[in-house]
């Protein structure tokens, strides 16, 4: 059994439990199936990605808003192996992950695609296991118009301005009214991925 050969039926068994929650949280928030990604999600949730840092509530709420734009869906999420260690009733999961992200800006419909790291905090309580906090960490981004020859003339000092592992991201999330949120961790911060990381092994060990 390998490196598993000292673990416990129960860990093992909590360990499928948490990447459960995570492939059916994305699952679902990739069909629209609202209702089921509410049942992934504490009230105290915590989501921070490119565009937002929100409740899991809110999150599901904007997801819906930007599926709406268009009728082009809410993206597709490609995942790579889920990583999970787990202390008694806590988890946390690493992940690598590649999103597509149907986008509109300045009345042109494009795709946003972006490569990242996916940390979570995964908690039971009572007998679910669900999300505590989901953080992205960013690798980088691209943007590619849906149509081809389709062409956007940038704001330059905007798009200057913007972080370099998530520029386009965060170029539409000011260009669509979701706000500047220049703190999220990256390759070019590997301070913030390190407060990232620092802090989820904090929380696993209950400190």
């Amino acid at each position: 059994m390998g490196t598993f050969e000292r673990q416990s039926l129960a860990e093992l068994l909590a360990v499928e439990a948490v990447r459960q929650c995570i492939v059916r949280e994305r699952w679902a928030r990739d069909t629209g199936d609202w209702d089921s990604m509410a049942q992934f999600y504490y009230p105290d949730t915590i989501m921070a990605v490119g565009w937002t840092t929100c409740s899991g509530a809110e999150f599901i709420e904007h997801t819906r808003k930007l599926a709406a734009i268009g009728d082009r869906g809410s993206g597709l999420h490609q995942l790579g192996p889920i990583q999970v260690e787990v202390n008694g009733n806590r988890a946390v999961a690493d992940l690598p992950a590649q999103i597509a992200m149907p986008v509109e800006i300045d009345k042109t419909e494009m795709t946003i695609l972006v490569w990242e790291r996916m940390t979570f905090r995964v908690e039971k309580r009572q007998d679910d296991w669900r999300i505590v906090e989901f953080r992205a960490v960013y690798m980088r981004d691209t943007l590619v118009p849906d149509h081809v020859g389709d062409v956007i003339t940038f704001d330059e000092e905007l798009l200057a301005s913007c972080r370099p592992s998530y520029r386009y991201t965060q170029y539409w999330s000011n260009k669509a009214g979701w706000g500047n949120h220049p703190d999220r961790p990256g390759l070019d911060r590997p301070d913030l991925i390190r407060a990232v990381y620092a802090a989820n092994d904090a929380w696993l060990r209950g400190e």
